[in-house]
């Protein structure tokens, strides 16, 4: 699977969420650059390591319906936004960037038993407000971003679940 699966991004990870009353739809985050951050998430996309996004929820939306909003899963041990130890040390290797743009995907928690949780920013935040920029941004909502705004409307939360995911292999060049 590692030669087929890409060890470290650049590359495209994928998330089907679905909850009741709608049936899956992908949501894809683009990787540009490789961070350590970025790794992880390949690897709990994927499952290569045991360790997986797959059958985990949504656990909360920050700034409900404000600018800068955002919702939150990744804990894959307790499923409830308490558990999520990360899956490889020293995550704080590489270029990570700020964003207040809709879209981007980044790390919840610093040096904690949480390390794997994410955000995903669903509305663009406000220029030069408190909550203008989010840092450790890695990723990128390229495709499906309607779908996590509309997750982030559902009520409650905790229903959405990342029923599906993984990593889109690019074909090779000819």
């Amino acid at each position: 699977m590692g030669k087929v699966v890409p060890a470290a991004p650049p590359c495209e990870v994928f998330l089907d969420l679905a909850w009741p009353g709608s049936a899956a739809r992908r949501v894809v985050v683009s990787l540009p650059q490789d961070t350590s951050s970025g790794r992880q998430f390949v690897l709990l996309c994927s499952g290569q390591w045991g360790a997986c996004y797959a059958n985990t929820k949504l656990f909360s939306v920050g700034r409900e319906g404000e600018p800068g909003e955002w919702v939150e899963g990744g804990d894959y041990e307790t499923n409830d936004g308490e558990g999520g130890a990360p899956v490889l040390p020293n995550l704080y290797y590489g270029d990570y960037w700020y964003s207040g743009k809709a879209g981007a995907v980044w790390q919840q928690w610093r040096d904690s038993a949480r390390d794997t949780q994410f955000g995903i920013i669903t509305r663009n935040c406000k220029p030069g407000g408190s909550y203008g920029l989010y840092v450790d941004v890695f990723g990128e909502v390229v495709r499906g971003l309607k779908v996590v705004q509309e997750a982030a409307r559902h009520r409650p939360i905790t229903e959405v679940t990342v029923v599906q995911c993984g990593v889109l292999l690019t074909p090779p060049p000819h």
